[in-house]
């Protein structure tokens, strides 16, 4: 049995209930459930309810050789015979989803999916021939009225492991009615969950749930009875596969339904179909809806979860440019990522690698999917086929930044601006609900409370640097080069169509220079800085810039206005900066 995966889901009130645990179907099945109103024992309730479990598994399983699965794997083309009610219903459910999802969701995949996963053919299944790829024969007749089917030409493997956890939710979910249980709340591995009766925090039939792994994290309302059905990463990654062998591309999708087992051949669906596909499956219907996260936009909602959840998604997209990064990137990326979900900040972040010569993307890559199997608002990494320079690193991120965005923010690679202080400056752009201003990081303050370790002939340099553009170039931000700075999303995009002249070391002061043309208050955020050994600015950065400054730098041509009501539009609001 592998351990259950950190939960998708978060009901309130759920530690009021008593909690029964129990292993089956390579998992661990939790019933929490509230004493019967006759004051019958839950114990002896929770153990009927698992001898009903194990009698399911023996039905369902793929893996076991007495199953109605392997009967059916088993059988002879024209061969008919009896199965199990529980068999029955979940075949029909399943070919029913099937249908509706154009085969996105396949009970008949179990051998490409044990190929796909590298797996040995089970013992009892040894003897049978294999399918073909291009098989796509029926397999099954199934009579609608009786559990009774017929075994056709397709030899297509059956594998119901996709839908049986929630088939037994709603099995062992008759069971306790039988037993009066009004309020239970019953978990198949944390990805299939099956509410009943009202909620116990006398909020009567409205339960209140939060997702702690989503990005805000979200908050909502369902009224009981209803199911969720999760799947993705944290819930047997990469055991999904396409009918045409595709990986899913979405990281994760949770699909509201009526039943346990609708839910949970659903969120399979989910995770393979694009956008459009998911809103023209479940419409407007109350009763079901999904709520799929994308590794590359915004979250989709519809159904019955788009009231809840349908203007969810990051709401600050930090990217962090490398150039042969490999070495410092790891332990930095790391304590980033738990800082943001420890403090529960509505982020993305985009690690991007600036055409760096082999092994470097290899390698990177494989920094950021290592951290990326705990962290699901980090997202693959952007890889391009040339170097650009810091500000090119930087565009292509913000450019796949989500459509929720409001603020566009980039950080270094070498932690030299430690993850608290992304943090406390993320909080303070977050914060912000209109006139959004330009946040720059300012390492020359004086202000004991956030100490700079730096050379000090650097430290000297910089501040002598920072002070002559500012007279120079009449800035407000009173440190250019810092790395770690925050734009308003809106605004940025609305320059973007215009194009950017600077894309090296350099563009800082053009994106400054562009922002206080246009309006925009500067926020100098006092912080602290440590430096990093193995930088990669050199001296011709340095000489760059100061030619830059000495013989000019005009920021763009001005692009077409933007409504004055825009959260960046001037309004003349001042913030008081630091030092």
């Amino acid at each position: 049995m592998t351990s259950p995966p950190a939960s998708l889901i978060r009901l309130v009130g759920l530690d009021q209930l008593d909690r029964f645990e129990h292993e089956a179907m390579a998992t661990k099945f939790v019933l929490h459930l509230a004493p019967p109103a006759d004051g019958s024992a839950l114990r002896p309730i929770a153990e009927e309810a698992f001898r009903l479990l194990d009698r399911l598994e023996e039905r369902l399983s793929f893996y076991q050789e007495g199953s109605d699965v392997t009967r059916i794997n088993r059988a002879a083309a024209g061969e008919s015979f009896r199965i199990a009610d529980i068999t029955h219903r979940c075949l029909l459910d399943a070919v029913e989803v099937s249908g509706a999802t154009e085969e996105a969701f396949d009970p008949f995949a179990g051998h490409a999916a044990l190929m796909a996963k590298a797996q040995p053919v089970p013992r009892h299944l040894g003897g049978i021939p294999a399918p073909t790829a291009d098989d796509r024969e029926p397999v099954l007749a199934i009579d609608p009225d009786q559990p009774r089917v017929t075994k056709l030409t397709g030899r297509r493997w059956l594998d119901l492991g996709a839908i049986g956890k929630g088939a037994a939710l709603d099995a062992l979910a008759e069971l306790l009615l039988e037993w009066e249980i009004t309020t239970a709340v019953l978990s198949g591995g944390g990805s299939s969950l099956l509410v009943l009766g009202p909620s116990p925090d006398g909020a009567g039939e409205d339960w209140t749930l939060h997702l702690p792994q989503s990005p805000g994290p979200p908050t909502l309302q369902l009224k009981a009875p209803f199911a969720l059905g999760a799947s993705g990463d944290g819930f047997q990654p990469g055991h999904i596969i396409g009918t045409a062998g595709e990986h899913p591309t979405r990281p994760q999708s949770l699909v509201l339904a009526p039943s346990a087992a609708l839910a949970d051949a659903l969120s399979t669906a989910a995770i393979l179909l694009p956008n459009e596909k998911l809103r023209d499956l479940l419409g407007d219907d109350p009763y079901y809806g999904v709520f799929a996260t994308h590794p590359e936009s915004a979250p989709i909602a519809t159904g019955g979860l788009a009231p809840h959840l349908g203007d969810i998604g990051p709401d600050l997209c930090l990217v962090i440019p490398c150039w042969c990064e490999s070495q410092r990137l790891p332990g930095f990326l790391t304590e980033l990522c738990a800082a943001i979900q420890h403090a529960e900040l509505s982020l993305e972040v985009i690690v991007v690698d600036d055409g760096s010569p082999e092994p470097e993307p290899t390698a990177t890559h494989g920094i950021v999917e290592s951290i990326r199997a705990r962290f699901e608002f980090l997202r693959p990494l952007v890889r391009l086929p040339r170097h650009e320079g810091k500000g090119g690193a930087v565009y292509h991120g913000w450019r796949r930044s989500s459509a929720t965005a409001r603020w566009l923010g980039f950080v270094d690679a070498d932690g030299a601006v430690d993850a608290s202080t992304v943090v406390r400056g993320a909080t303070l752009a977050l914060a912000q609900t209109a006139d959004l201003p330009l946040v720059a990081a300012n390492r020359y303050h004086g202000n004991s409370a956030y100490p700079v370790h730096r050379d000090w002939l650097r430290q000297k340099t910089g501040s002598w640097f920072a002070w002559w553009a500012r007279r120079q170039l009449r800035l407000s931000a009173r440190d250019s080069q810092c790395g770690f700075k925050l734009i308003p999303a809106r605004w940025w995009r609305h320059r973007d169509q215009a194009g950017w002249r600077e894309s090296g070391y350099a563009f800082d002061l053009e994106l400054l220079l562009a922002a206080q043309a246009d309006g925009l208050q500067t926020l100098n955020l006092d912080i602290a800085w440590r430096e990093i050994g193995g930088s990669n600015v050199g001296l011709r950065d340095g000489i760059e810039l100061v030619r830059m400054v000495r013989y000019g730098i005009t920021p763009l041509a001005e692009p077409r206005p933007i409504q004055n009501n825009s959260p960046c539009s001037p309004t003349g609001r001042s913030f008081s900066p630091s030092k």
